[in-house]
């Protein structure tokens, strides 16, 4: 029996009976998120009361941010079990279900390989000469660029500045983007791509795991089946955010209309990493079905340019390269369908 103090009235209200879960704000979350457990007869926060997941993981609730007769709100802790209960002072709930992923979810994009025609007849000499090039299998990309939660979140730290959850994660070194490839493949259950030897990196192209798109697979994407110097029919200023209407600054991702293929910010906000080696006069010597750039270099291309840089740098077939990471090189994922 549970014992109220009604606030309108000097008085005492009754209320007894069984505890047990209602529903939960959410069936499917990650550790780190906010949940809510709705129900009846909770009782009150004491040394007694606890959420339970799975019998091995216990939340006391001292430690949650809210408890009242009706309704709990905890922080999912690190665990990946598949229920919860709630013990109050004199009763045990029955368990319900719950999907605890290790990381939040991210969404993807699949999208089927195919020919397109790379560089640009009128662009910088090291975008010459144009060329057809296959891309030969299916690829499931990230909507948006990695964003500072994402990266944080398997990483565990965060290098960008400034810093906010959803903006897309800036000053990551090449080598850094290939080690969170790793990890979150690791984490979903897929093999890693990438060996590590000293400071250098092999690529297993054989894995099934998250990596960076090769430079003839970023603008494949990029392009979305488009000719013209910015992906489909839209204005730049639509498109991407760039010295001209970013105010120097970094946005939010998907805030800019996306492309045809439903990928956003592939043009402006922050560079994007790719695989290969910069090789200026790469193109005359390119493969033509799944090109992966030079054999070595000393420096990797990154593409889409920038929040700070003019139209110019954000057109679909323009290339650049980076020594180390800049206040405004991120980068985006993909793995094959396969």
């Amino acid at each position: 029996m549970l014992l109220l103090l009604s606030c309108g009235e000097n008085s005492i209200i009754t209320e007894s009976g069984p505890s047990s879960i209602d529903y939960l704000s959410k069936n499917e979350t990650f550790i780190g998120d906010t949940i809510t457990i709705y129900g009846v007869n909770f009782g009150n926060p004491s040394i007694n009361a606890f959420v339970v997941f799975d019998d091995s993981t216990v939340v006391p609730s001292a430690n949650c941010l809210v408890w009242t007769i009706s309704k709990i709100t905890l922080i999912i802790p690190n665990t990946t079990n598949d229920s919860l209960y709630v013990i109050t002072e004199t009763d045990t709930t029955e368990a319900v279900h719950i999907v605890i992923n290790k990381i939040a979810p991210f969404e993807t994009v699949k999208i089927d390989g195919g020919e397109f025609l790379m560089g640009s007849k009128d662009g910088f000499k090291d975008e010459q000469p144009e060329h057809y090039v296959t891309i030969s299998h299916s690829l499931i990309v990230g909507k948006y660029e990695v964003s500072q939660s994402l990266y944080k979140q398997v990483m565990g730290v965060n290098p960008s500045t400034p810093k906010s959850n959803d903006l897309p994660v800036d000053s990551v070194e090449w080598s850094a983007a290939l080690e969170f490839c790793n990890r979150l493949s690791e984490i979903q259950g897929l093999t890693p791509c990438y060996k590590f030897t000293g400071n250098n990196a092999t690529w297993d192209t054989t894995a099934n795991g998250w990596r960076l798109p090769t430079e003839a697979e970023w603008e494949y994407l990029c392009r979305a089946g488009s000719t013209t110097d910015y992906s489909g029919s839209y204005a730049i200023e639509n498109l991407g955010w760039y010295n001209m209407n970013s105010g120097l600054q970094l946005h939010p991702s998907g805030q800019k209309q996306g492309n045809a293929f439903g990928l956003f910010d592939m043009h402006g906000n922050v560079w994007e990493w790719c695989w290969d080696w910069y090789g200026s006069d790469y193109y005359s010597i390119s493969d033509k079905i799944n090109p992966q750039g030079p054999t070595s270099g000393t420096r990797r291309v990154a593409r889409g340019g920038s929040f700070i840089d003019g139209n110019s740098y954000l057109r679909s077939s323009n290339r650049t390269y980076f020594e180390e990471n800049l206040p405004y090189t991120g980068f985006r994922i993909c793995r094959e369908d396969k």
